[in-house]
């Protein structure tokens, strides 16, 4: 991503957003065979936006961002806390700076 939308929040505070990580990947589905790579399906989720505290924390590998994918939720969150619908977040972003 190379600009931010104007007044776009961080996703794990809400303050305005000065920086972005590059999105996960999720892989749903695979085939019967889980060493066989011919067959996945991979989505690419929304870009992470972070402000400057939080791209810092994430990028030294002291914040992790995760994801909740429950149907009514599928929003960015810290790791292991509790998204809006009660589920945790789950692990997915790597805290690699976009380009």
């Amino acid at each position: 991503m190379t600009s931010l939308p104007p007044g776009s929040p961080c996703v794990l505070c809400g303050q305005l957003a000065t920086a972005s990580i590059d999105p996960p990947r999720r892989t749903l589905e695979r085939g019967a065979d889980p060493s066989d790579q011919s067959y996945s399906v991979t989505v690419i989720l929304p870009d992470v936006l972070l402000c400057t505290d939080d791209g810092l924390r994430v990028r030294q590998g002291d914040l992790l961002v995760g994801w909740c994918d429950d149907e009514d939720c599928r929003t960015y969150g810290e790791v292991g806390k509790a998204s809006a619908c009660g589920h945790d977040y789950e692990k997915l972003a790597s805290g690699k700076p976009s380009k």
